[in-house]
């Protein structure tokens, strides 16, 4: 059964979805200008059912723009969307049965869901957008003295970084020139104290920090706690030495998502008459250990996950997190070198990218004999191929690299 829809839902999407600069785009092409999805149900009521079935056949079709070059917005205001709008966004449904089984309702169906119009719709809604060549940085970070707010010396330092790796970052605007030393420029603030806080540690902070950085057109941020304390005081050479250890935690970030690509921590020390030399010292020695580790899986993974950087780029779709595990041991056991990422995970969509050193017709043939889970393959157009699933109604659809079509 369905929670009911909190009505203060779309005002905050408009709110979102209208401070973004969002470009004219055109829709994009979906792999089917129609699609039909079957469903049985159980629950309380014919109608309830009917409404289920209809939002999940909608939520299927949307996971499929991940199969393209766009990506969402605003995930969770989008299912909100959805399940406000339903019966505007199908095509047709037809109840093929209704009858009553153990005291519940029982609903056989076929939803259609005109995909074009659907995707024409997300374009006007502001629902998608196309991932930049190069994304914008920002960063999320807590860093603290004996539990007080200390300064930002981590962030000047991953700043640093950034700047030097020639990333873009979320820079006020007249500030972003490589002219200008990073320490003469400003960030963009964001409000209520977000980028002095570690959202990684609560939900309601990471999904504010993911709603902020989506209104300023960040794709990925760094998250993170530098937290640093007091171990000891005493005399060494006379003097009054301060010891201070230094936890580091940095995380790698999708905006759109909250998924945390990598997560680097360590602990160092250090000492010195002045205790704020102390901290800087050892903030100083644990950023420079692991921040350069979190922004190289950036430089690793970012454009084979979501631009069109690796071999392939799969699409499953009617499956769950059990059956793409299952598919990504099977590509491993062919080829243990190979890297394989998610680029999105939507209702019971989801679309992977592949890169390997074979070719697509290889891994086609292993998924034909495969005994679990078993596999038909069709050639349905060129540059692509449906694997049908005999598991559960659902289908892989790889798309052949350019070298093979």
């Amino acid at each position: 059964m369905f929670k009911p829809i909190r009505r203060c839902l779309l005002p905050v999407a408009l709110l979102l979805l209208g401070t973004m600069q969002v470009f004219a785009i055109e829709p994009p092409v979906p792999p089917a200008p129609l699609t039909t999805y079957s469903y049985e149900l159980t629950g309380q009521s014919d109608d309830a059912l009917i409404r289920e079935g209809c939002i999940r056949a909608l939520k299927s079709s949307v996971g499929q723009v991940y199969f393209s070059d766009y990506m969402l917005y605003a995930r969770d205001l989008l299912t909100a969307y959805i399940e406000k709008n339903w019966e505007r966004l199908i095509a047709r449904y037809k109840v093929k049965t209704k009858d009553l089984r153990g005291g519940r309702r029982h609903v056989a169906m076929d939803v259609v869901v005109d995909n074009v119009r659907l995707y024409a719709d997300l374009v006007e809604k502001r629902f998608l957008y196309r991932p930049a060549v190069r994304p914008l940085f920002y960063i999320f970070l807590s860093e603290t003295y004996d539990g007080s707010l200390s300064a930002p010396i981590a962030r000047r330092r991953l700043l640093e970084m950034i700047d030097g790796r020639q990333y873009r970052y979320l820079w006020i605007e007249g500030d972003d020139s490589a002219d200008i030393p990073t320490g003469d420029k400003r960030e963009v603030l964001l409000p209520l104290g977000l980028p002095e806080k570690d959202p990684s540690l609560g939900e309601e902070t990471m999904a504010e920090a993911m709603r902020e950085a989506q209104r300023n057109e960040v794709e990925v941020f760094v998250a993170g706690t530098v937290e640093s304390k007091t171990t000891r005081s005493g005399k060494l050479y006379f003097d009054d030495y301060t010891f201070v250890q230094t936890r580091c935690l940095l995380k790698l970030v999708r905006a759109d998502t909250g998924e945390i690509l990598a997560e680097f921590e360590t602990t160092t020390a250090a000492g010195n008459v002045d205790p704020l030399v102390a901290v800087q010292a050892a903030t100083l020695s644990a950023v420079n250990e692991v921040g350069p580790k979190t922004l190289d899986v950036f430089d690793k993974v970012w454009n084979k996950t979501i631009l069109r950087k690796a071999d392939m780029r799969i699409m499953a779709t009617g499956v769950n997190a059990d059956i793409v595990g299952l598919f990504s041991q099977i590509v491993m056991g062919i080829a243990p070198a190979a890297e394989i990422y998610t680029r999105s995970f939507y209702e019971d969509v989801a679309v992977l990218t592949l890169t390997w050193n074979g070719r697509s017709e290889d891994l086609l043939q292993i998924l034909r004999h495969t005994d679990y889970p078993s596999f038909t393959a069709t050639v349905v157009r060129p540059e692509a191929i449906i694997i049908s699933s005999l598991i559960r109604p659902g289908e892989l659809i790889i798309e052949v690299p350019e070298n093979e079509k």
